[in-house]
């Protein structure tokens, strides 16, 4: 028997029988923990509040998923809901700090240190990495962090969308619900603006 889709899972949410629903949410949350994990620590670049994001998107799923209709994949429409949480989040927790979200505890999740398009640090001709390089792209990934902090929310998401995952300007327009086009525009102010904020310490790439 094959694997159920996400779009049957969904339907199943919807279901009478609690034990169907629940069968079916552990079945996508298992499918897709991970990656909206990782959307959403990119945006909040802190584990907890990652984790209380992606268990809010999972609460909208769980409650809202059975009334889903197949015109975008399912994957989209929960990076969405990832994607809006998180970006709530933030703006809840700088309201509170009255500053930037803290640095990511990426230590403690085994996370390397990523520079502006999420490259591993630089390596030496025999492939080790030196203690210079580090340092500086250590620096330079505290401050592409620090400058993507200050872009307004939206700015903020096509870059974290766009970078490192690499996502294709149509896979970012189905989670954002936007055309490529104002995908495209929205990141060129984008790097332009990180552009301002970083002048020399942008990756010329």
């Amino acid at each position: 028997m094959s694997e159920p889709t996400d779009v049957d899972l969904a339907q199943q949410l919807g279901a009478p029988d609690p034990a169907v629903r629940e069968a079916a949410f552990a079945k996508l949350f298992e499918r897709h923990r991970q990656r909206a994990f990782d959307l959403a620590w990119r945006v909040l670049r802190d584990t907890g509040l990652a984790a209380d994001a992606v268990q809010e998107a999972f609460l909208t799923v769980y409650r809202k998923g059975g009334r889903f209709e197949a015109r975008a994949q399912f994957s989209s429409w929960l990076y969405r809901v990832v994607l809006n949480r998180s970006i709530d989040l933030r703006r809840r927790e700088k309201r509170h700090r009255g500053s930037p979200l803290p640095e990511a505890q990426g230590a403690a999740r085994g996370e390397k240190d990523l520079g502006a398009e999420g490259e591993a640090p630089l390596e030496t001709a025999a492939g080790s990495v030196t203690p210079e390089a580090m340092a500086l792209e250590s620096e330079r990934a505290a401050l592409v962090r620090d400058a993507i902090e200050r872009l307004s929310p939206k700015l903020a998401a096509v870059v974290v969308l766009r970078y490192p995952k690499g996502l294709s300007y149509e896979e970012i327009g189905e989670i954002l619900g936007l055309p490529p086009g104002t995908v495209r525009s929205r990141l060129n102010r984008a790097h332009a603006a990180l552009r301002d904020l970083l002048g020399e310490h942008l990756d010329e790439d």
